[in-house]
């Protein structure tokens, strides 16, 4: 008789790849807090600020950038918790954050 490795609860890898996500929300949130809101003077109306740019780049680009690295993400914990010996919810979850919010990273600082 063999035993099978106890199964890890896709639930709890799930909670971890959201607080990932989360926590990459705050640090954009942050970001936006530091930006100054005020348009230059001598630029007129047709300049944006700092703020307002940052935030439609966020709007346009990384927000469709997340959505498909949530997707791949979640194909990711689905994978891990079924075909892998791992026995932590905290390591299944970080692994699938790990690799599309890096490729979201590298993406934004090369546009």
């Amino acid at each position: 008789m063999t035993l099978s490795p106890p199964r890890i609860d896709a639930r709890s890898s799930f909670l971890v790849l959201a607080c990932w996500y989360v926590a990459v929300v705050v640090a954009f949130g942050l970001l936006l807090g530091t930006l100054s809101g005020s348009v230059p003077a001598d630029c007129g109306e047709v300049c944006d600020s700092e703020r307002s740019r940052v935030l439609l780049f966020g709007l346009y680009v990384a927000l469709p950038a997340m959505f498909l690295a949530l997707l791949v993400s979640l194909t990711t914990v689905a994978v891990l918790t079924s075909r892998t010996r791992l026995r932590s919810s905290a390591l299944v979850g970080t692994l699938a954050a790990a690799l599309p919010l890096l490729a979201c990273g590298l993406l934004v600082t090369i546009l």
